[in-house]
This record gives structure tokens, C-alpha cells and sequence, in this order.
């Protein structure tokens, strides 16, 4: 028997096809929805082939934050889209792609029962919903006149301008915050209240980046990959083709994820590791390497911090000559790091010529590690021993081995920490720099050959990037609550943002947070949670409606307008520029948003020699005569931006923490805990194959996937509780809860439940998942950068209602 913490038991079963269907449900849409089918719905179903003359094609890019950015081209037919394809990647013949999220995003942007399509001012009680239609002029007058009150009555800083990443193309993603930098007001660092900023952490602290992996085709080099907390299936389709390729190359695949999640449909094994145990696990295959001599000594030495002495009477790096040093075991003496024909020491202690004892960080990481024995880390981590030991051996030993790590494992308290341990996990093996191997967060690394001697700016956005001399204010989005609570905030402009939907403990935004501010105003294509609590609701555009520009490098593509403007509607920028006009700051929004793009389009730069603007409008792409198209891996020249030059696992400055290697901690709400008597189950959230985030769920043509909200729970667990499969069921914690059907499945870890994100109020039975989540603290977070949303790190109860 399974043991699964205290009174889960659960029978090792093997895992079959049927067994995998049961716990993932259906997954499979026919690709006979990719043209008209797809957009049937309320849009009038067309024959849009390229032998119809009465169809236009525009091209676009998708750019919603899914982190694939494809290039799409748009079918257009009496001025209606009426079907979306992939358009070409050049250089990148493998690669066009297009999923039906974004083939079937045309069903609402061209449904008019689903826009905002005028400006509409706030007439009911904060939710209620109630909105009076009102004209642009008298939005842009009521916007400048509170805006000038607030810099009037409480300076300019009191007007903060709050973005997510709902449209990440430049004009739409940066014009709230450029408004707010001109008018010298405070803007955010979102990533933190976005749950996404723990990744970042992780990767900083040991490359000295937050972005930095290996091109998916570079797995067709591995023996072995690990998708360690990455649903590459659901969540960065285009990429799936290539981890599909590299196992029928022969690598092994493996997936480390609490739910048995999509991409474990291509995987030859399941691991479901109980969450936030991830640096446990990577700790444990540490040890076991560590402790069987499989570990690349030579790679730690050369690359990492590992030989570097460290101080034991503080635990910082013992200083030469305002440089690193090193044990060389030739000489028996301590010498400068990088001392030529030094021998460096990974192990030992010894005392400096001045009497200061010393250690080589390697040390400290071992020692760390060695807490975590197979039986130890499969206790905490919820597997079996031998399941953990292959894992570590496997790992080791099928060279090289490549991890791809993702969003899911990083929402958690301590956020950093995962991405931090596996990654070092990565050094102590010797696969990062090396093809096949690595530790990835997002897709590749550098995809522009540099031209020697070429200084020049890639692109014109020296006018853009002018804010006209006002201080620049850029707060951690960490503080945003705190912020607000103490009346800091006079005014709130919010674009490309669902924010209540998608940020922690809903209750307390809307019940404690939201009312406090004076004035809020929302900028979005569509109605949403958080439209019904603005005072002023404007209309914006989406992608198929605006110019605007993304930069995938090495790609540029732009956006166009493939059909009329619904309703009234403005892009960001139009909007932002018409406000600055108001506030007297037109000197600095005096473009159209064609015009800034053109503006953009005209650098220097000998790559842009040849760019001709109505080839890339017609087209919808250009590419790069400097790019790289083969695969590319980062830190093959063993490069680092830390500060030691080196892979650096030993943060010196984390050492007041305790956390000055990667280390394991408990949940801050832990199932095993006082507060685990009450609520039993972890909750955690996952993104959905329907939708990123808030957008494009519920599309006519993808109904037939999903068509509401339901949580994932053991059988165990739901018999313990009397629930079936289909029972509707409560969800619920001290903060809040939300009413939901129930899939019962054993295609996820007994003590865990999953509920996927992004579904609003409106498709729920009652309530919503962000009703249960929380926002606390974290002293170490803040002082690494800021405070990451713990979206995991959840404990609830369900019954059946």
C-alpha cells in the first residue's frame, strides 16, 4: 500500500491508457474546426478558402500571455473574420502554429453582446453592475479632472496606473503605464501579484537572469526530459510538437506534476509529487548523486560557485584582493578564484595565512542536501522510495538529461526556492551550458547574431520611452494592497487586466481593498469581475482591431485592423493619448498609433536595411537577416550575471535567512499543521486548456471541451466525503468559498484538489476560486525583489452540497 500522509492509503497503480482518460477526461477537438467551423457561432459561417476572391487576409499576432506569440492570419469576409489559420515563420518552416483558443477569439471579439462598446460611467453601488452610457469627451473631462484634483490635493503620486499582461503587444501592454510615468504617477512591477515572479527569483539568484533555457528542438539532444511543474500540452501548444519528436527520438519522457495534467498523455511517466515539495525533491536527487559519486565535479569546479570559499565565522565569501578565492589543493594554500593551474578544492575545511577558518561553498550544498535521504524525501514528497531513486539515478545517469520547469511549481510560499533547487539540481549533474540538458523557464536564449561593431538601438523607441522628465515611480505590485489600505491610492486606472479575477484573496479586494479608492477606472474589450466594480468602464480594442507591434525575436510582427471597430471602442493608447491631451501633456502623446509604429520601424540598425513597411503589413511578419533559426541553448559559454561570475547556489546575502543555499520549507499553510485539522485539502489552480487566464473560455467552438469550472479530487478523498463524480459540491476556507461540480479521478494525488484558473464569477455555480486564496508577506521575498502570490499554497475543505 501507498501511504499518502495520515489516513489516505492508496493501491500502486499502473497506469493505463483508459486510467489516463478517466483522470484527465476528454481531450481531443477535431481539427475540422480550424477554418469556418470554428467560427460558426454568431459569426455567419463562410467558405474561407484561397480560392474565394471575396476574402481578404490580415495578418496579426495573438498576444495574449500564453508565452507562444503566434503569428495568425486572418480570413476576413464582408468585413467579418471568419476564420484564423497560422501564418508562416520565416527561417522556421516547423513552426507555424495556431491554437483553437486563438482560431475561435474572433466568436467573441466580433459578438457585441460581449464587448464594451461605450464609454459607461458607474450609475448602481460598486458591483451592482449598473453603468450609464456616456460620451468620450465627457469620460476624457471626468478622467483629467480627477486626475488633476489627485496631483492637486495629493500629488501626482497618488494616482497609480496598474497593468497585468491581458494584450502583451507594446502599444497596449505599455500605454497605462507610459500615461502614468508622463503624469509622474506610480506605476507597478506586476509580476509579484501575478503569481509569476517566483521564477524569476529562482533563476536570478543562480544565473544572474530571470530568463535564460533551451530551445524545445535542443531536446531532440536529450536522453531524457523532465516537464517538472510545465503543461506544455495545454499551455504552450507549439511547443508541444517538439517534446513528441524528441521521444519518438528516443528519450525518455517524465512529468512531475500533482495532476496527471495533458502533457502526461505523451509522457512514459507520471510522478505526482505532492506540492511544494519540488526543492525537497531536487534535494534528494542532490544527495543521492552527491553521496554515490554521480555528480560533474569537474563542471562545479570550473562553472559554479562550488569551489569558492566561504567565512564560517559569518558565512560570506572569504575576500583576496577584493576578489573570490579558492582552496588549491596543489599547492595546500589559499589562492585567488581563477588562478592559473590551480587545483580548487570542492570539499574540506582549512584556515586561511590570518587564522579564518574557511570552507568551499560546495560544502554547505551538500551538507543541505544530505538531510534529504530516498526514505526522507519520499515522505515528503508523497512517492514511493523506488520511484524516487530511479528518478535520481535516471536523471544522473541517461546523459544528457534536460529539465523544462514551469509556472505551477513557483505560486507557492518561499516562491523562489523551487526554481532555485531544480536548477541547481542541473549544475550538480553538469547539464547546464551543455546541449540537451539545462534548466529551462521559457522557450530559448539569445536569437540575434550581434554585427560587430554595430552600436545602434534594434528599434526607434527613444521618443516612446521620453516621459518628459516626470520622476518615474515603479512600485512592487507586492505593495499594492498595503498601498490602497493606507489611503495611499486616489486614483486607479486599470488596463489589460481582469484584477480581481486574477489576483489573490477576492474577498478582501473587493470587501476591504477596492473601496478605499476614490476613483478606478478599467480599460477593456469586454465585460469582467472587474469592470462591474469601476466608476468609469472603457471600451478597448483587441488585437484584430488596432496597429500595434510584439517583438519575437527574431521575429517582428505586427497588428492590424482586420475588421471595423466594434461599438466606440479605443485602443489603449488612443485612449491614454486623449486623457494626456486633457492633463496637458499632448506634447508627449502626439501619434496616432500607426505612426508610433512606424516610428518604431525606423531604426538604424543594419538588420532593418531591407525593411520595406508594406511587404510587413501584407505579409504580417518580418524577420531578422541577423536571427539565429537553429536551436539555441543558454550559458554555453558558461557566462553568469551573478555576482560571482559563477552558477551561483551559495547567496551570501541570503545567509541571515537561512536560505543561503537552496533549501526545502513546509507550506506556509501546511495540511500537516494546526490549520490542516480544519481544512484537510490542499487546493491548488491550474491553467486550463480553454482559456489563458480570464480570456477566450467559453467560445462557441470550444464548449465542446469545457463548458464550466469543476475541481479535481481523489477518489479517496471523495469517498471519505460521499462525493460522486458530478455532485456539486462546496469548496471552502476561513477567507471564503465558491459552489462547483466535482470531477472525481484518480489522476491526482490523494490530500490534493485542483480547480483550473481563470473561470469568473458568472461560471461558477456560486463564488470563485480567488474567494479562497490569499496574500501574505514574505519577508525573504522582499528583500530578494518582492513578494510572489502563494496561489498554491492553499488549504480548503469540501462537502458535498
Amino acid at each position: 500500500m501507498k501511504k499518502y500522509g495520515k489516513g489516505f492509503a492508496l493501491k500502486t497503480v499502473k497506469i493505463t491508457r483508459r486510467t489516463f482518460i478517466k483522470g484527465v477526461g476528454a481531450v481531443t477537438v477535431t481539427s475540422s474546426l480550424g477554418m469556418s467551423g470554428a467560427l460558426r457561432g454568431d459569426t455567419r459561417r463562410a467558405k474561407a478558402t484561397e480560392a474565394d476572391e471575396s476574402v481578404k487576409y490580415i495578418h496579426s499576432c495573438c498576444t495574449v500571455n500564453c508565452t507562444s506569440r503566434c503569428h495568425l492570419k486572418g480570413h476576413v469576409k464582408n468585413g467579418r473574420i471568419v476564420a484564423v489559420t497560422p501564418g508562416l515563420l520565416p527561417g522556421r518552416d516547423d513552426y507555424p502554429n495556431a491554437c483553437l483558443r486563438s482560431m475561435s477569439y474572433a466568436q467573441r471579439l466580433q459578438d457585441p453582446t460581449q464587448r464594451v462598446l461605450y464609454p459607461m460611467k458607474r450609475v448602481g453601488e460598486r458591483g451592482e453592475g449598473k453603468f450609464k452610457q456616456i460620451s468620450w469627451d465627457e469620460a476624457f473631462e471626468l478622467i483629467a479632472s480627477k486626475l488633476l484634483e489627485t496631483k492637486e490635493k495629493h500629488g501626482a503620486h497618488a494616482a497609480s496606473f496598474f497593468t497585468m499582461s491581458g494584450n502583451l503587444a507594446k502599444l497596449a501592454w505599455e500605454s497605462t503605464t507610459r500615461l502614468g510615468a508622463t503624469f509622474g504617477g506610480t506605476t507597478y512591477i506586476t509580476e509579484g501579484l501575478m503569481g509569476d515572479h517566483g521564477a524569476s527569483m529562482g533563476m536570478n539568484l543562480v544565473f544572474g537572469q530571470a530568463r535564460g533555457g533551451h530551445d524545445t528542438r535542443d531536446y531532440m539532444n536529450s536522453k531524457l526530459i523532465i516537464l517538472w511543474g510545465r503543461n506544455i500540452a495545454d499551455t504552450h501548444t507549439s511547443e508541444m510538437r517538439y517534446i513528441i519528436k524528441a521521444r519518438e527520438n528516443g528519450a525518455k519522457v517524465i512529468v512531475i506534476d500533482p495532476r496527471q495534467c495533458s502533457s502526461a498523455a505523451v509522457a512514459d511517466q507520471w510522478i505526482p509529487i505532492r506540492p511544494q515539495t519540488d526543492p525537497a525533491l531536487a534535494l534528494g536527487m542532490m544527495n543521492y548523486m552527491i553521496s554515490r559519486d554521480l555528480h560533474d565535479k569537474a563542471w562545479l569546479k570550473a562553472n559554479s560557485c562550488g569551489p569558492l570559499l566561504v567565512r564560517e565565522d559569518d558565512g560570506q565569501y572569504l575576500r583576496v584582493n577584493d576578489g573570490y578565492a579558492v582552496w588549491d589543493e596543489k599547492t595546500k594554500r589559499v589562492v585567488p578564484a581563477g588562478t592559473a593551474d590551480a587545483e580548487p578544492a570542492l570539499t574540506g575545511e582549512y584556515v586561511t595565512a590570518e587564522g579564518v577558518k574557511c570552507h568551499p561553498a560546495f560544502v554547505d550544498l551538500a551538507k543541505e542536501a544530505a538531510k534529504y535521504t530516498i526514505p526522507v524525501t519520499a515522505d515528503i514528497c508523497g512517492l514511493e522510495e523506488a520511484m524516487v531513486e530511479q528518478l535520481a539515478y535516471e536523471y544522473a545517469t541517461m546523459k544528457p538529461a534536460g529539465i523544462r520547469m514551469g509556472q505551477g511549481m513557483q505560486r507557492v510560499y518561499n516562491s523562489f526556492a523551487p526554481f532555485r533547487t531544480v536548477a541547481t539540481l542541473a549544475a550538480v549533474a553538469g547539464y547546464i551550458g551543455i546541449s540537451g540538458g539545462g534548466a529551462s523557464h521559457m522557450g530559448g536564449t539569445a536569437s540575434i547574431n550581434p554585427i560587430p561593431g554595430v552600436t545602434v538601438p534594434d528599434f526607434n523607441f527613444a521618443e516612446w520611452s521620453n516621459t518628459g522628465g516626470a520622476p518615474f515611480i515603479e512600485k512592487n505590485s507586492s505593495q499594492l494592497y498595503h498601498m490602497i489600505e493606507n489611503e495611499e491610492v486616489k486614483f486607479l486606472w486599470i488596463g489589460v487586466s481582469n484584477f480581481i479575477n486574477q489576483s489573490p484573496d477576492a474577498n478582501r479586494v473587493i470587501g476591504e481593498i477596492l473601496p478605499k479608492v476614490p476613483f478606478i477606472v478599467n480599460v477593456d474589450p469586454f465585460w469582467t469581475w472587474t469592470t462591474k466594480y469601476a466608476d468609469l468602464v472603457l471600451p478597448g480594442k483587441t488585437h484584430w482591431e488596432v496597429w500595434d507591434i510584439l517583438v519575437r525575436s527574431p521575429w517582428v510582427m505586427v497588428d492590424q485592423p482586420a475588421i471595423e471597430t466594434m461599438g466606440e471602442s479605443k485602443s489603449d493608447c488612443e485612449i491614454c493619448s486623449e486623457v494626456a491631451k486633457r492633463v496637458g501633456l499632448g506634447h508627449l502623446w502626439n501619434k496616432t498609433d500607426e505612426e508610433w509604429i512606424r516610428s518604431f520601424m525606423t531604426s538604424e540598425h543594419p538588420a532593418f536595411a531591407d525593411f520595406d513597411w508594406d511587404t510587413w503589413v501584407k505579409e504580417g511578419i518580418f524577420a531578422r537577416p541577423d536571427g539565429i533559426y537553429d536551436a539555441v541553448f543558454a550559458f554555453e559559454d558558461q557566462k553568469y550575471k551573478t555576482p560571482t561570475g559563477k552558477f551561483e547556489f551559495y547567496t551570501e546575502r541570503l545567509k541571515k535567512y537561512g536560505q543561503e543555499v537552496p533549501a526545502y520549507t513546509r507550506m506556509l499553510e501546511d495540511p500537516q499543521g494546526e490549520l490542516g485539522k480544519k481544512y484537510p485539502l490542499v487546493c491548488i489552480n491550474y491553467h486550463d486548456r480553454v482559456n489563458v487566464h480570464t480570456q477566450q473560455m467559453l467560445y462557441p467552438a470550444l464548449k465542446i471541451v469545457a463548458s464550466e469550472p469543476e475541481i479535481q479530487i481523489n477518489t479517496v478523498d471523495a469517498e471519505a466525503r460521499g462525493i460522486k463524480h458530478g455532485d456539486i459540491v462546496k469548496v471552502f476556507n476561513d477567507r471564503g468559498y465558491c459552489m462547483i461540480k466535482a470531477f472525481v479521478m484518480e489522476g491526482i494525488a490523494p490530500g490534493i484538489t485542483a480547480i483550473p484558473n481563470g473561470w469568473t464569477p458568472d461560471q461558477y455555480i456560486e463564488g470563485n476560486m480567488q474567494n479562497l486564496t490569499h496574500f501574505t508577506i514574505n519577508p525573504v521575498e522582499e528583500f530578494i525583489s518582492q513578494t510572489n502570490s502563494a496561489f498554491y499554497d492553499v488549504l480548503v475543505e469540501v462537502e458535498k452540497v
